[in-house]
């Protein structure tokens, strides 16, 4: 991936392991023992504020949570210009460069 520099570079990197982690391990957080524990620190972490609240949620409500999660990150990482990356082609289609003499 070049043509966003090194920092575009690492934020694609971090979107697509973000959704990988939300599509395959999301709902295993609100199993955690170690997150949202009630103690004086949770309290104050955003992380287990929200994992709380899931806990208070249907399983299947935080699974559609967790699809949309992903789907958002896969969102973000589509609307993030590689301009050197070739573009997506189906099966079947070959790229003729007519700029070739």
């Amino acid at each position: 991936m070049t043509g966003v520099g090194p920092a575009g570079d690492e934020a694609l990197k971090l979107l697509a392991a973000a959704e990988h982690w939300a599509r395959t391990r999301g709902a295993s957080l609100l199993d955690s023992e170690h997150l949202a524990t009630g103690s004086q620190e949770c309290l104050v972490c955003p992380l287990c504020q929200t994992v709380g609240a899931l806990r208070q949620v249907r399983p299947e409500a935080v699974g559609h949570l967790l699809d949309a999660a992903g789907s958002l990150v896969a969102a973000l990482r589509a609307a993030v210009p590689v301009p050197d990356a070739p573009p997506e082609r189906g099966p079947g289609v070959e790229r003729i460069d007519l700029d070739e003499g």
